[in-house]
């Protein structure tokens, strides 16, 4: 657990597992692979024996990075708790899925558009077709074919579909600017 934990920065310095510690929480999230309340009747390790623990399992892609625990010596966790708890486990993995989402695109700077490629890939997610295209921007149909090749190219992508999620997602234009 403590290797891929260190992957996000969060170093654990106890093994929870059962064989370890006894029944808790944190356990029994590993072998349930969802969230666990226990409380102190739960736990026969003396360690243990006065806390309530409540466990989230982080779990990304169908791999487990680590578990989010809150406990309480001598009081029950609350309801609240438990929903600061999942709330929060519902943040860090959102946060990853968004590191790793901006991993994978290019840097922003290596693959902003001129102004005519930015025009003519938004009149493309509008769904006017290249004659239109050419027409509206006086320029022939195969500049038109040139600046979507190089679109493509600068934001590695095979389509047209691709190349505008991407600029959504990297900001280089808005859902409002193509608006239908």
């Amino acid at each position: 657990m403590n290797k891929k934990i260190e992957k996000i920065g969060i170093r654990v310095g106890m093994s929870f597992a059962e064989r370890a510690i006894g029944t808790n929480a944190i356990a029994l999230s590993m072998k349930t692979k969802e969230p666990v309340y226990t409380t102190p009747p739960h736990h026969y390790c003396d360690l243990l024996r006065e806390f309530y623990f409540y466990s989230v399992p982080l779990e990304t892609k169908k791999r487990e990075i680590g578990y989010l625990a809150i406990c309480s010596l001598n009081e029950p966790v609350g309801f609240e708790l438990e929903i600061i708890a999942d709330l929060t486990a519902y943040k860090i993995l959102n946060e990853l899925k968004s590191n790793e989402i901006n991993s994978v695109l290019p840097n922003k700077k290596e693959c902003i558009l001129n102004k005519k490629q930015l025009e003519i890939l938004k009149l493309v997610a509008k769904g006017v077709p290249d004659k239109t295209i050419a027409l509206e921007e006086g320029i022939t149909i195969n500049t038109v074919k040139y600046h979507k090749k190089s679109i493509y190219k600068k934001l590695e992508v095979e389509c047209s579909a691709q190349a505008v999620i991407k600029c959504l997602k990297l900001n280089l234009m808005s859902i409002n600017e193509i608006d239908c």
